[in-house]
């Protein structure tokens, strides 16, 4: 075991030396990988062509017109889209603004937020006819000292945030089908990708999806936070309505940030749903990277293409049962 560790320590050291082929190291903390798992590769959907862009993106070691001009095979490294000097596979993936203009990372988007609508539809419609559970007013638990027993008994007894009623609405933002803000606490042109809200508790769940460059999963996350701290503040401020913002980030290259599955925690969803729901949005969000990068060079992009969706759709999967 001690050589085990010895060899990783060795593995994440030379990587750290590596300023391209290392960049894993940038979300390895924050984020759920790509399930490379052999149950996956040998039963899931995932092709050959599909592997090897993950693979390959994971080091940075997408053939692009930057990596071209860097190895001699080419004069240029310019987008062949946007006309931007340097195309690297950041660019294609997620900064180009001819592929930003023509909703390709909308797609891309949407794709994956269509999955958390899956989940979270099936999962309100639960709660909703589930009679509501009293919370007791105390809980009394007499241990001896030094017993540990009392801090676990709180865990347990944590709540989500979906606790308390049975009247949840939802509302989910796409391109093709957007929200209005529900006007029964607040006006406001904002757009949320996620609205939950509960008239009786007078409680409200925003939930933000971004689709970032693996590496940027942090300064996604606080850039959302950011921008909706005006809302949140204004709410409490005009408003006896409760507001929460749960962020969640997806890698472009199919990473999960952790924090879907503290989201998806807080709203109290089964953890074999949460797992199965990261397996899906890291398929869909790879497969369209994948997409979009083999699409690097056409400047043609139909603006009406149809979500990308999996089997692992959760409602797909209760229809077959």
């Amino acid at each position: 075991m001690k050589a085990k560790h010895f060899k990783e320590s060795e593995r994440i050291n030379h990587s750290l030396t590596l300023s391209t082929q290392g960049i894993w190291l940038k979300w390895s903390e924050t984020a759920l990988p790509f399930d490379l798992s052999w149950k996956n590769l040998i039963w899931g959907n995932v092709s050959r062509s599909l592997l090897k862009f993950v693979l390959d993106a994971s080091v940075n070691w997408l053939i692009t017109p930057n990596l071209l001009k860097l190895w001699g095979l080419s004069t240029s490294a310019a987008c062949p889209l946007c006309n931007a000097e340097k195309c690297t596979m950041h660019h294609i993936l997620s900064n180009c603004a001819f592929a930003l203009e023509g909703q390709r990372y909308t797609w891309r988007h949407d794709s994956v937020l269509l999955h958390i609508e899956s989940f979270l539809k099936n999962h309100i419609q639960r709660i909703n006819k589930q009679p509501v559970k009293k919370k007791p007013a105390f809980n009394i638990c007499f241990v001896k000292p030094g017993n540990l027993s009392i801090q676990r008994s709180n865990r347990n007894l944590q709540s989500n945030l979906l606790d308390g009623t049975n009247d949840w609405q939802l509302l989910v933002d796409f391109m093709h089908a957007q929200i209005v803000f529900p006007p029964e606490f607040f006006c406001t042109n904002e757009r949320p990708d996620i609205i939950l809200w509960s008239n009786c508790l007078r409680k409200v769940i925003l939930v933000e999806l971004t689709c970032p460059a693996d590496e940027n999963i942090y300064e996604a996350r606080v850039r959302k936070e950011t921008k909706y701290l005006p809302l949140l503040t204004e709410i409490r401020r005009t408003t006896k309505w409760e507001v929460h913002l749960l962020t969640v980030e997806v890698g472009v290259r199919g990473c999960v940030g952790l924090s879907l599955k503290q989201c998806l925690s807080k709203l109290g969803l089964p953890k074999n749903e949460i797992i199965q729901l990261c397996k899906a949005v890291s398929f869909v969000a790879a497969s369209c990277s994948h997409t979009i990068f083999n699409a690097a060079s056409a400047r043609s992009w139909p603006k009406d293409r149809v979500l990308l969706k999996t089997n692992y759709l959760l409602a797909e999967k209760l229809s077959e049962s």
